[in-house]
Formats: C-alpha cells, structure tokens, sequence
C-alpha cells in the first residue's frame, strides 16, 4: 500500500520523517507540500503522476492535514477518475497507527476505519488530565 501524505507547505516532510523517526523507515510513503508559489493545479498534477506510477492493484491512501484546505480539495479533485482512500485532518499518531496497521497487512479501508476510531484519543486537553488528577487526591 502506498501512503501520500499531503499538507499545507512542508507539514506533511515533517510528519513523515517523525512517523519514521518512530517506526523506522518506511517504503511507500511521501510527502507532497503545498507551496505559496505553487498553484493547486500544480500539485494535483503531481499527485496525479503519483498515482499514475503506482503499481496497478497496489492501494492508494492520501492522508491531508486540513478539511476543505487546498490540499484537501486537490486529493478531492482526483476521486472522480481514480480510486484510493483518503483521511483528512491527519497527525503523527494518527500516522504512526496507518504505519502499524500496514505491517498489520489491513487494507486500506481497514486502516480508515481504525483510524476513525482512534482519532479522538490522539488529542487531550492536559489541563483537564490535571484537574481529574486532583480531584482523585
């Protein structure tokens, strides 16, 4: 399964080199920014030839940072003629559990799924942790 991550500037290089930072190296995996000099156009014709050089049968998942951002609605664009999976609204856990479901051998759609049910666990307002600290004391 090949996983493309795409983002808003260079967010989505950084979230792929912390995901491998902590699951070691990956194969399949890149990253694709979208740039103030660069238009929309240009990256969906770059994502485009990504899935173009994708193995035939091999399955796509794009991961983007931003609901309705431009890298969203690039993605968006391409689900007319081509077929692959897409999460929006992606962090480094949420990342690291598609690396994990990979080596798990999920499908793709098994993937989406877990990650569905893991996103409300990868953010936590601490001061709330805190306050439920002290009042178990």
């Amino acid at each position: 399964m090949k996983v493309i991550a795409v983002s808003h500037g260079s967010y989505s290089k950084g979230l792929v080199d912390s995901v491998q930072m902590l699951v070691g190296e990956q194969e399949s995996l890149v990253a694709y920014g979208l740039f103030p000099e660069q238009t929309v156009a240009t990256l969906t014709e770059k994502l485009e030839k990504e899935i173009n050089d994708t193995p035939e049968g091999e399955e796509i998942l794009f991961l983007t940072d931003l609901f309705h951002g431009s890298p969203f609605n690039a993605v968006v664009s391409l689900m007319r003629d081509h077929e692959f999976h897409h999460i929006t609204g992606i962090n480094i856990p949420l990342a690291v559990e598609v690396m994990m479901g990979r080596y798990a051998d999920k499908s793709a759609e098994e993937i989406c799924r877990g990650i569905m049910e893991a996103a409300p666990d990868t953010v936590k307002y601490v001061n709330d942790l805190f306050d439920d600290e002290e009042e178990e004391e």
